[in-house]
């Protein structure tokens, strides 16, 4: 240890021998010069020349001049000042002042200046000053005042402060603002010393504007005051209302609706208060409003004075007026809304009130006001019969209504002619064809041009078809209705009645409520009377016979189709059948119509041949011979008997319908739904095999079948080949059963019972096969 001390030594004294020696050789600036450019090439010596090239300087000795020139700066240096004042190349002061942020933390490189920890500190100072001179402070303000980004300065320099250097507090909901303790204490006295003053709604912005204070520390600070009233909303209207004034309100509301039992909308909306009808329900929040356009009534008026008045009015069957039990300030348009919102709510029959300038009348009152008019309009009907204005009504109504059809009738014709003749031009057209080797060829018109005395008649068709046109399209008007009861007859009826109550001017009103009422009384009374007329009767007797006589004969026809499927010795038994049933009654109904005309008198209605004939003696000469023939035929076949009934129409002026193959699928149809709805009610086991047997026929044959019960085998017998085994099994089982039940002599008996056992529980299966069988060579549509 001491041997390398002594080393030491010896070193340093050689050192300051060498120092203190002089130079024996100078060397020149050129040589000098050369040297160094000579380690550079090398490599062997790094320098950074002035921007004059006279000089140059390590990198180490530029970076402690640059820490130098912040230090002289006062802690922030502009790099474009020190390239100046070093006489260095700008973009080797940037690249060292970037090494020198990087290895220092304590220095930071921003925006083109190096800043220290020193000016830092002392900046933060400044706005501590700043900030307890104002109370407040911005990030936007500093960054004007110091020239520096506003993320460096809230981060690196006032929060990392704050606290400490910085004596204040950051706003919760602006971080980019700061302020004082003291500076919150004095809004808070402003605030709470302004709102105490006020004894009346405020805008928001005025207050502000007299405290200079701002908003959003006013709405911060408001919940910690605890003020004695409220803000409307945080919006830019926003209003201070004391709780003195709100007291105010409710007090002078509540006074009110104590005394009336209703509020007006108008005088809530002077007080200051803008939603009259959601203050009612805040105020108000246990009763019940009926809340119209102007006002809102209270349910203490409603129920206990309105609708008990209502119902007793009813009762008592008379009339109210509303304006004499609701408050006197409300207009009629109100009365009659609060009218109709009870009827709506309050579960009142509309129907029993009328409602008529503030008044409203029971239904029974105004029946029991017009009672007169009932009368008078039975007159009235009675002189339009008299006069013959109601038969001409008649007339022109029936004449409309045919005048309508034909309108009718004449547009589908044209339509029908129309499109004949679009088919007749495209049949007509020139276009390609077998001949003339397929090519498109012109054909000319051959329509010759008429002239003289038939082109005169062909214009004048024309004319004439027009004219029909018109006329057809001019015939599509509705016959004016007929009044027989006037406005002014009804109103000097009642108007004595109302003129001692003192409604003398809802005559006219109440005159019109019933003026159609009265009228289709008057109306329906003078078509009674016209129907009373024997002209009428007669007419109106042949117009019915006419209908059910040609229905009888669509059925007899229907059903001959169906007969005609079986074997001739059945089919004659079933044309005798349909005759003696069908047929009599057509010769029943004929003969009494005829015995009618000739005035008869005629005890029974159901008329054998032999009375029929006897009767047919006594009636005129024009009828005899066709009503005897009618009856000879219905020993013969049906087609004998249609021309001898048509022969009796004729006599009688009525004529026969001709077929409609439509109409005729439609009856098929109802007769097999008619016959089945007898099934399903039907209980007794002969009727059930009957009814499923001519159900089946229709179903597999597509006609109706008219026979008694006694062919049922001969149906069963028809349809057995279009069934299956087991479906014929059931049917031939159930006759079988049906014929020993009926052979039984005491229906007590036990086979007796047993049968019906049996009867029974293949009743379901029958109805089953009837009602949902269908052939599968038959589609739904036929």
């Amino acid at each position: 240890m001491g041997n390398d001390w002594d080393e030491i030594k010896r070193l340093a004294a050689d050192f300051q021998k060498a120092q203190l020696t002089s130079t024996l050789q100078k060397l020149s600036e050129r040589n000098c010069i050369e040297i160094v450019t000579l380690l550079l090439e090398k490599q062997l010596l790094d320098v950074v020349f002035t921007n004059d090239g006279k000089e140059y300087i390590t990198p180490d000795h530029l970076q402690r001049e640059i820490q130098d020139e912040l230090y002289a700066n006062g802690g922030r240096a502009n790099l474009v000042e020190v390239s100046k004042a070093l006489n260095v190349d700008l973009s080797r002061i940037v690249t060292l002042a970037e090494r020198i942020a990087a290895e220092n933390p304590q220095i930071h490189l921003m925006l083109g200046q190096l800043i220290d920890e020193d000016y830092i500190t002392h900046i933060a100072q400044e706005i501590n000053e700043k900030l307890a001179q104002r109370g407040e402070i911005s990030i936007s303000d500093l960054t004007s005042q110091f020239d520096l980004p506003s993320d460096f300065l809230q981060h690196n320099v006032v929060e990392k402060h704050l606290g400490k250097i910085i004596k204040g507090r950051q706003d919760a909901t602006n971080p980019r603002v700061f302020f004082t303790q003291a500076y919150i204490q004095r809004c808070k006295a402003k605030i709470r010393g302004a709102l105490a003053a006020i004894t009346k709604p405020t805008n928001v912005a005025v207050i502000l504007q007299q405290i200079n204070v701002q908003e959003k520390i006013f709405h911060s600070l408001l919940d910690e005051i605890n003020p004695a009233g409220q803000v409307t909303s945080k919006l830019a209207n926003a209003q201070y209302v004391p709780h003195i004034y709100a007291k105010t309100q409710a007090d002078w509301v509540n006074s009110f609706y104590k005394q009336n039992s209703f509020l007006e909308y108008e005088a809530i909306n002077k007080l200051g208060i803008t939603d009259a009808k959601a203050y009612i329900r805040k105020q108000f929040p246990n009763e019940q409003f009926l809340f119209l356009k102007r006002v809102a009534l209270g349910a203490h008026l409603i129920d206990l004075t309105v609708v008990a008045a209502l119902m007793e009015c009813s009762a008592t069957k008379q009339y109210l007026d509303l304006s004499t039990i609701l408050p006197s300030n409300l207009s009629e348009e109100d009365i009659e809304e609060t009218f109709d919102a009870i009827m709506a709510q309050k579960h009142l029959n509309p129907s029993n009130f009328v409602f008529l300038d503030s008044i409203v009348f029971s239904q029974a009152y105004l029946a029991q006001l017009v009672q007169p008019c009932q009368e008078m309009a039975q007159a009235q009907a009675k002189a339009a019969i008299d006069t013959g204005v109601y038969q001409q009504y008649v007339v022109e109504r029936t004449l409309a209504q045919k005048g309508n059809q034909m309108a009718t009738s004449f547009d589908v014709d044209d339509d029908k002619l129309d499109k004949r003749d679009e088919r007749r031009k495209k049949a007509a057209s020139g276009k390609a064809g077998g001949g003339a080797q397929g090519r498109e060829t012109k054909t000319k018109s051959t329509k010759k041009h008429q002239r003289g005395r038939a082109a005169a008649h062909n214009h004048d068709s024309e004319d004439e078809e027009e004219t029909v046109q018109a006329s057809a399209g001019s015939s599509r008007k509705s016959v004016k209705p007929l009044d027989l009861v006037k406005t002014s007859d009804i109103t000097n009826l009642i108007k004595i009645t109302l003129e001692e109550e003192g409604l003398e001017h809802l005559a006219k009103p109440i005159a019109a409520l019933f003026l159609n009422q009265l009228n289709q009384t008057a109306l329906a009374k003078a078509q009674e009377l016209y129907e009373a007329t024997p002209q009428t009767n007669r007419r109106q007797t042949h117009a019915a016979i006419q209908e059910r006589v040609n229905t009888l004969l669509v059925d007899i026809r229907l059903y001959e189709k169906g007969l005609k499927l079986f074997p001739s010795d059945t089919q004659s038994q079933l044309v005798k059948y349909l005759l003696k049933s069908l047929g009599n009654d057509i010769c029943n109904e004929l003969t009494l119509y005829v015995a009618a005309e000739c005035n008869l008198s005629v005890k029974s209605t159901n008329l054998n041949v032999d009375q029929r004939i006897k009767l047919v003696q006594e009636c005129d000469a024009q009828y005899r011979s066709a009503l005897l023939e009618q009856n000879k035929a219905l020993n013969k076949n049906i087609d004998d008997f249609e021309l001898a009934t048509e022969a009796v129409l004729k006599a009688c002026s009525m004529i026969v319908k001709k077929v409609d193959k439509k109409k005729d699928r439609l009856l098929i149809v109802s007769h097999k739904e008619k016959l089945l709805q007898q099934l399903l009610e039907c209980n007794e086991p002969a009727l059930l095999l009957h009814l499923a047997a001519l159900i089946l026929f229709t179903t597999i044959t597509g006609c109706i079948l008219h026979a008694s019960g006694k062919f049922v085998s001969a149906i069963l017998q028809h349809i057995r080949s279009t069934l299956n085994e087991p479906q014929n099994a059931l049917l031939l089982r159930y006759h079988d059963l049906v014929l020993k039940l009926l052979q039984q002599s005491s229906p007590d008996s036990a086979e007796s019972k047993s049968v019906n056992e049996q009867l029974q529980s293949l009743q379901a299966e029958v109805v089953e096969l009837a009602q949902n069988y269908s052939r599968a060579s038959v589609s739904k549509a036929d």
